[in-house]
């Protein structure tokens, strides 16, 4: 094994697996981490920080013999298609020639895969007396890759498996120190398979308990307590150390370099607050999420028959009441995105409302939406159904919107068509307007999801998923987005061209041989 000055580094006993597989994440290093029991060795690949396969030397766990042992192939095929297939290191892998051979299906494949990967991933993590090595470079042959699987995934389950409690209070270090989650509990729990217990102690970090005060909540003992934050931490769901992070960053693949921005993570004792500071609050943070929904005159709390001078005079009211500044008061001081979320708002409502011209085509607009709404209504009142025509006009309205440069009025029409009809292209396009406030990253990425539960197949939607994971520094996912979007249609000229930017010309050559052998 070599480092970086290409000298032989021995990580023999140095840390526990998880730890190194989270080391060689952030490093976003090439190579292969084996870890090695008796005679048993367990070899996860890794390809710029992401765990792409792993494989074994026990036959068992072995793909062939996986696939034989649990009935889904027989011997014969097995043997036959190493026989034929395997004659040469840049052969296909054994998982992709079954397939094309016809002996199982893709899915069935893709299930199987996981569910050795995660088998020889966590008994490497519960050998007893073993050692760690990472090896760097590249490695020969093709193994088959890891579907639907994340590294954060991954080395989550090797950090619960892991079963050593003195290497994990050694690890964790001092119980005095404060913990943090990496990003919203919400967005956490749709990104990883969180247990309860885990969801639990994630619920209760406010940026001020200490790893202490964690170990002795709820109803679990203390040493699943330290295994609980031990994984956790080792998985990047949490960090520890003396003060809470600036800011809540994207989680990327696991352990890469954290980005500013994000929303703020609350350092505020509510239980300190009076009820009016609750109340304030509580406002604030409604109005920021609501803000985004409204049309130009709500966002600046007037009624559509307001002046000019009523436009000038709530907006002057707007920044003062949301000034960014506000967060120097106590109860206030982690509401700095709300602030600006809806000073942002108000701003851009001014700035429409505050011209004779371009109030009168808003109010024009406006106007013409309405009208349009209330013939939906009472049409809906009569059959209890709004007709097609009716969904396609809010359809073509809300583009009309959107080339107007009224996305909000435009995002209200897709979100009532695409509850009535839930399409593929509209989603996608709803998804795009909500991409527009900060706030709603989660939101839009459910709707993405959406999307491809309509159409799996539907490449517009999976190359909307792969520039949201982009923006958010997460190369595994983007990939794995972008390999969806291959698989649908390998001729797609921008999936192609995107991919090959991500990881070069070789894998996707590689990538579309395998997808057009699967179409045949």
């Amino acid at each position: 094994m070599t480092g970086a000055d290409g000298g032989r580094l021995d990580l023999r006993r140095s840390r526990p697996l998880p730890d190194l597989m989270a080391n060689v994440a952030s490093r976003r290093s090439t190579g292969i981490l084996a870890a090695v029991s008796g005679t048993a060795q367990r070899e996860l690949i890794f390809v710029d920080g992401e765990l792409r396969a792993a494989r074994s030397n026990v036959e068992e766990e072995k793909l062939g013999s996986w696939l034989v042992d649990r009935g889904i192939i027989d011997e014969n095929d097995k043997a036959m298609t190493l026989l034929v297939g395997q004659s040469s290191s840049d052969a296909p892998p054994l998982g992709h020639l079954l397939v094309t051979r016809g002996h199982l299906a893709q899915d069935t494949l893709e299930r199987e895969l996981a569910e050795l990967a995660t088998t020889i991933i966590r008994r490497a993590a519960e050998a007893p007396d073993s050692f760690s090595e990472f090896v760097e470079g590249t490695t020969k042959g093709q193994p088959d890759t890891l579907p639907g699987l994340t590294t954060a995934e991954l080395i989550l389950l090797a950090a619960r498996s892991y079963p050593n409690l003195e290497d994990k209070r050694e690890r964790l270090g001092s119980l005095g120190q404060i913990a943090w989650p990496s990003m919203t509990l919400e967005t956490l729990l749709d990104e990883l398979p969180l247990t309860p217990t885990e969801a639990f102690f994630l619920s209760r970090l406010d940026g001020t308990r200490r790893l202490e005060e964690l170990v002795s909540i709820g109803s679990v003992s203390e040493e699943e307590a330290i295994s609980i934050i031990y994984a956790l931490r080792t998985a990047g769901v949490i960090s520890i150390g003396d003060a809470p992070a600036a800011s809540l960053a994207p989680m990327p693949s696991i352990g890469s370099p954290a980005r500013g921005g994000g929303e703020k993570f609350s350092t505020v004792d509510e239980s300190a607050l009076s009820p009016d500071e609750l109340a304030e609050r509580e406002r604030i943070l409604k109005l920021a999420d609501e803000a985004p929904r409204m049309d130009h005159y709500r966002a600046l709390g007037l009624r559509r028959t307001a002046s000019i001078d009523e436009v000038e005079s709530a907006w002057r009211q707007a920044q003062q009441r949301f000034s960014p500044e506000r967060t120097t008061e106590h109860h206030l001081k982690d509401l700095r995105g709300p602030f600006q979320v809806i000073l942002d708002r108000a701003h851009e409502a001014y700035e429409v409302l505050s011209t004779p011209t371009s109030k009168h085509r808003y109010d024009k607009v406006l106007r013409s939406l309405e009208n349009e709404e209330e013939q939906q209504i009472q049409q809906a009142k009569a059959d209890h159904r709004i007709s097609q025509e009716a969904l396609e006009a809010n359809i073509k309205r809300a583009d009309e919107l959107i080339h107007e440069g009224e996305p909000y009025l435009a995002l209200q029409l897709l979100e009532q068509a695409c509850k009535l009809d839930p399409r593929p292209a509209e989603l996608v396009k709803l998804a795009r307007l909500q991409l527009r406030n900060p706030l709603w990253k989660d939101r839009a990425l459910k709707t993405l999801r959406k999307a491809l539960e309509v159409d799996p197949k539907f490449v517009d939607a999976w190359l909307e998923l792969s520039e949201f994971w982009r923006r958010r520094n997460n190369p595994e996912r983007q990939r794995k987005a972008l390999e969806r979007a291959l698989a649908a249609d390998p001729d797609h000229p921008k999936a192609g061209q995107m991919y090959r930017q991500l990881v070069g010309q070789r894998d996707l050559e590689r990538l579309i041989r395998r997808a057009r052998s699967r179409q045949r």
